[in-house]
């Protein structure tokens, strides 16, 4: 995404970032983290950009696999999490994605499925998504320092984040 673009972009609150499934099973996780390398790129792209990605692994719709239990898909998100833990500060909370995704990069996540309703329960550890989420809020608060946000408004990206995952003693998504 050049620079010169966003100012076109003003008005847009969520932009979607399609990972085709091709990249996934090359491990091109170089590539995306690429992409939203913060240190690269200019103080502007980067404030816009700010909880607005919702990123999406496409070409998996016909495998019955949930997404955080396909061994390429968890590899790849592995992968690009160790090059860029900046997905907290890059994320949308408004879809469930950003939740996907971080299910993959857990040891033990299962899935239980409601086949008449379609919804689908993810059972995992709540202590180590915690440890992963508070490493990311570390790095999505460095980044939210070095633009100049208030210690306010990173309190309140941090609640949201929190409320987001359901981090809340006794919640489940």
């Amino acid at each position: 995404m050049a620079a010169k673009s966003l100012t076109t972009m003003t008005e847009i609150d969520l932009v979607v970032f399609q990972i085709a499934r091709a990249r996934v099973e090359r491990r091109e996780s170089r590539w995306i983290a690429d992409q939203f390398d913060a240190e690269a790129m200019p103080m502007e792209q980067l404030r816009w950009l700010h909880g607005r990605i919702t990123w999406c692994i496409c070409g998996y719709d016909s495998d019955p696999t949930e997404l955080h239990g396909i061994a390429s898909v968890r590899r790849f998100l592995a992968a690009w999490h160790r090059r860029s833990p900046n997905w907290l500060f890059f994320g949308s909370l408004e879809t469930d994605n950003l939740k996907v995704m971080y299910v993959s990069l857990l040891q033990n996540a299962s899935a239980v499925s409601d086949t008449c309703s379609g919804r689908c329960q993810v059972e995992f550890d709540r202590t180590e998504l915690g440890l992963l989420l508070a490493h990311d809020l570390e790095v999505s608060d460095r980044i939210s320092e070095h633009l100049g946000f208030s210690p306010a408004q990173r309190l309140t990206r941090m609640k949201a984040v929190l409320e987001y995952f359901s981090m809340k003693k006794g919640e489940n998504w």
